[in-house]
């Protein structure tokens, strides 16, 4: 019999568990596939499973590549990248002024790329790393925020146009990896 390790950490490793689990859950739903279903593409039971879902149990390292191909979907992405990377990812905006239609996602990509390069335009570029005063390292923290809001909003803007127009994330993204590599962007 299969021993559970219910050690999980720290109170916040525990629920990036459940919130990983909880978005499995409802990933498959949205895909509309049963954990019967979702289980025969991966190398898992049904039972295996349903306790990754529930969060008592972790699911493993070697296994979270699988689900997400076989999933595919949008939103599991997000929580995923932020289950792994903690506080250095790109959040999923689903908050209540976030309107998922893509001319709306669109005009919010345009204000805030707009605003990050306006506030780019205040940073002080001349001046050494050592010479930059308090109030020039506050606005280029202002700059780094509107340079995350802006690269937030265009992530989401791919994610929601992958989900309406039935794009895989993944092959955009691994196509895009690809393009960078041909442009010598990336090694």
């Amino acid at each position: 019999m299969e021993q559970l390790n219910l050690d999980f950490g720290t109170k916040e490793e525990k629920g990036m568990v459940n919130k990983v689990g909880e978005e499995l859950a409802k990933a498959r739903k949205r895909k509309g596939l049963s954990q019967e279903k979702l289980a025969l593409e991966l190398p898992v039971s049904r039972e295996s499973l349903a306790k990754y879902e529930i969060g008592t149990r972790n699911i493993p390292d070697d296994l979270r590549d699988d689900i997400a191909i076989a999933l595919d979907d949008v939103e599991y992405y997000f929580v995923t990248w932020s289950a792994a990377a903690g506080e250095v990812a790109i959040p999923y905006l689903d908050g209540d002024y976030i309107d998922k239609h893509p001319s709306s996602m669109m005009i919010l990509t345009k204000k805030e790329t707009s605003e990050a390069l306006e506030n780019l335009e205040n940073v002080c570029w001349y001046k050494p790393n050592h010479c930059i005063d308090d109030l020039e390292k506050k606005q280029l923290k202002q700059a780094m925020f509107e340079i995350l809001d802006a690269a937030t909003s265009l992530v989401n803007l791919v994610g929601v146009l992958c989900r309406d127009y039935k794009f895989s994330m993944k092959g955009i993204f691994k196509e895009w990896r690809l393009s960078l590599k041909l442009r010598n962007y990336k090694k």
